[in-house]
This record gives structure tokens, sequence and C-alpha cells, in this order.
């Protein structure tokens, strides 16, 4: 995962004294406000759950801070954090999760209470569900998949995403999943309301298409999925092959029609926005401007990044994942102070540009930088680790999903002072409670059925400057990938 912190946030506390908060982006996104003895208090739980790792160096405390001192700080928290992201013991453990989790339900005030909120299928449906305000990610998935009857087993093939339908059809970045430290309830509503959460698959190897399809209400999700996928224009099918998809979709033979799409141009890829790029790298390109680089659009499927011309878009450039040694992303112009204080995301801020690149395997014992400018930056490099993460279960026997990350022992320090211990036997992992709140599963729901459906309606751990972040899929490379 990436950490930043932008900016800052000035308080009063309930005695009139003011005191800095630090906003948390993570992938891009705002996540939470934390102040400085917070962080510490997470550094020191985390020392003292891995006495045998070397923490990264944590700012040293001082008193009453200039406004040069606030900023240099937040920029040494900044990377503090960055380098506990990069770390997979610190960025997946237990004590992590609950700080970003709980802090995320304090930046926002959030009391635990039962809600109501919808998850979409990506053909529009909406399931209603009764959750708890302060469910995560995972348990609201849980309540998702048991509503639709999908089977436990199955559950593992997706994830809950914030899809946003207009920025899918302009071809710009429009997922992003929720993670076990968040709340789907405040991410949605507080962070982004444009969007929707849906429920999609949540790999990128198109060979666990093969074990999704042997479920029936499985089947029917991914079916749904790919008709969405091909309207989209993320999928690109032919005249004659969009009229064999009509006819099987006409009958509803499904896995008729997934095998077809499976075997289309760009099956499975995820559009990642536009950026410019060195000419020469798309190969034979006579778009090239006179600064010597073109517009490419960009996106990334299993295994692969690829970039078309924008000017002649017969002209590509694919790039495999397991050839890129590593990649590192580059903040090129300054940050302009957020409008939103705070609460937005990094990637809506017109001011902010990046770079991302990556050194490339071009034949044996010649690496090379591919640099890509665009905006979208971060969204590329977190779809470039998710699939060498994948990549890595593979090779180690293990499934498509991560292990989900458990909450609990951590003492979490409020701002005002504060603390409360929070445990794995916590429940809801709350902060605060309501008495008598309640979490309904959804095994009383009627049957889903997304043949009524159908009839009714015709989805990284990087760092920043010169450092890099390894694909440790790289070493795997074999001379039948040169």
């Amino acid at each position: 995962m990436h950490f930043s912190i932008p900016d800052v946030q000035q308080f009063r506390d309930d005695n009139g004294i003011t005191y800095t908060g630090y906003n948390i982006h993570i992938d891009g996104v705002f996540h939470c406000t934390a102040r400085y003895k917070q962080l510490l208090s997470l550094h020191e739980q985390l020392q003292a759950q891995n006495t045998y790792l070397k923490l990264p160096q944590f700012p040293p405390k001082k008193l009453f801070l200039t406004n040069s001192q606030i900023e240099e700080r937040r920029i040494l928290l900044e990377k503090y954090l960055q380098l506990v992201g990069q770390n997979p013991i610190l960025a997946y453990s237990d004590i992590l999760t609950t700080f970003l989790f709980s802090a995320q339900q304090e930046t926002h005030c959030v009391q635990v209470h039962e809600v109501d909120i919808e998850i979409s299928l990506m053909n529009g449906y909406r399931i209603p569900l009764s959750v708890s305000s302060t469910d995560s990610s995972g348990a609201v998935l849980d309540i998702a998949c048991n509503y639709i009857n999908l089977p436990k087993d199955y559950v593992k093939y997706f994830s809950l995403y914030l899809f946003n339908w207009s920025c899918a059809k302009d071809g710009q970045p429009s997922l992003k999943k929720l993670e076990e430290y968040e709340s789907p309830y405040i991410s949605q509503k507080y962070v982004r309301p444009d969007d929707k959460i849906v429920l999609r698959k949540s790999y990128w190897d198109p060979c666990y298409d093969i074990d999704v399809m042997s479920d029936r209400v499985s089947l029917d999700l991914l079916y749904l999925q790919t008709i969405e996928d091909i309207d989209l224009g993320w999928i690109c099918v032919n005249a004659q092959t969009r009229d064999i998809l009509n006819g099987h979709e006409a009958r509803k033979e499904k896995k008729n029609y997934i095998e077809v799409a499976r075997g289309s141009r760009y099956y499975g890829r995820v559009p990642a926005g536009e950026a410019v790029t060195d000419a020469h790298h798309l190969s034979g390109s006579a778009t090239a401007e006179a600064s010597g680089s073109c517009r490419v659009r960009v996106s990334l499927a299993s295994k692969e990044l690829t970039l078309t011309s924008v000017a002649q878009p017969l002209r590509e450039q694919r790039y495999k994942v397991t050839r890129m040694r590593c990649w590192r992303i580059t903040t090129l112009h300054a940050v302009e102070k957020s409008q939103t204080n705070g609460h937005g995301s990094l990637l809506d801020e017109p001011n902010k540009h990046f770079e991302l690149s990556f050194e490339y395997l071009i034949s044996k014992d010649n690496l090379e930088w591919i640099t890509l400018r665009t905006e979208h930056a971060i969204f590329i490099s977190v779809c470039l680790q998710s699939i060498v993460d994948e990549l890595m279960r593979q090779k180690s026997g293990s499934g498509p999903a991560s292990p989900r990350s458990k909450r609990g022992g951590l003492t979490y320090l409020r701002r005002d002072g504060s603390s409360q211990l929070i445990t794995s036997s916590s429940s809801s992992d709350t902060l605060s409670s309501i008495n008598g709140d309640s979490i309904t599963s959804g095994s009383s729901r009627e049957i889903f059925s997304v043949q009524k459906l159908t009839e009714k309606f015709a989805s990284v751990a990087f760092k920043s400057g010169k450092d890099c972040v390894e694909n440790n899929a790289f070493e795997a490379i074999g001379d039948e990938e040169l």
C-alpha cells in the first residue's frame, strides 16, 4: 500500500489548545487524519510486536513547532509510513490494520449503528443490505455473498470495490478495492459518495474462471461482469464476435458466452487512463511529438501492461509484468493545498503530476527504464502490485485471494489523549457503540436469482523518488520469457 500525507489540518481541543492533524492518504485516496502522538503510539506498538525487526526511524518529539517544522514533520511522517507500507510484515499486521480502521472511524465521527447500504452487481442490479456502520470490507462481503447464496468456497474469488460508471465509460481509472482496514459504509459515504459499491471478481489470471464457472451463482456473477465489460469497451470484440455473443446471450448460454469472450482482445483488462511516454516505447510509432514523446492509453490485464497510441490506436506495446524488475513513482510538481481539507482524492487534484518508471528486461542482460508521465501513476502501481502478489501466491501454491488481515491487540490512542484497548474479541471493531445494535446476516432474505435479473436487465507498495519496489516475481523468469 502507498501512503502519502499531502497536507495537514489545524484543530482546537476542548481546552482551546491548537494541534496539528496529518491527512493520511492510502493508494491516492484520503483515509484518515491522525495526530503525531497517535502515530507515535502506533510505532511503539509495531516495534513491541516485531522485536526482531528494525522499524523505520520515527520523527523525534519536539515542542512548539513552527510552520516550517510542521512541514518538516509532515515529510518525515510520510516517509515513515511509506517505509512501513513497503514491509509486508508490517503492512499486513493486525496492529496497522486495526489502527487504520479505528482512525477512519474517529476521523468521520461514525458511531456504531445499523445502516442500509446497497451492493451493486455489474449490470446495475442493487442488493439491499443491513449492516453495521463499522463493519469491515470482509464482513460486508460475507453478508453480501450470503445474501445471494454464493458458497463460501467461492467468496475468495470476489471482492467489493468502489466503482464509478462515468469514469469507466471514459477509460479512466474507476475501480478502488475496499480493503480490510476500511468500512465500506464510511469510504463510500464520506470519501467517494459518487461511487457505487460493486461486487466483482478479484483476480487477474483468467485461469481462475474455470473454477468460478463450476458454481451456478459465481458463474452468473462472472457472466454479468463480462457482459458489462464488453458494453464499457474494456473487452474489444469485432462485429462477428459480437453476433456470436448476442446469440449465446439470447439462449442464456452463459459458459459459452464467457468462453468466447475469454478469447477476445483485452479480456480481463482494466483501463488506467492516459499517459505521456517516449515515442520509441511504441514500436515504430509515427506519433511522436516534437518533444519526442507521445500520448498513450494505459491498461492492465493478466501479467501485462499495455500502451496504446491515442493518435494511432492500432499501434501498441505490451510489457510483461514478469519482466519488470522494479518500478518507482516520482512526484514532478509540488501539490497545492487541497481545497477539500484533505478529504478528496489525490487523483482528483489537477496540479498533481507523477512519473511511473519501471525497469524492463528488453532482452537477456539488457534492462531499460520505461517512463510514464501520468496523474494515474498510483493507480497503475497498485494494479502492478496486485498482479505481482497474485503471481507470488500462484508460485507458492496458494489461491487467488490474499489472507484477510485480522484486527485486534491494539491500544488505540484517540486524538483527545484517551485510549481504548481493541482486541480480536471486540464486537464490531469499534471505538464507541450503541447498545442493542445488531447486524442482519442476510440469511433470511429471499433466494437470489440472476436469471430473473438478466431477464429484467438485458472491476502497492512502492517508494517515491529514486527508491524502487522490487518485483519478487522477476526472479522466476525463465529463458522462455525472453
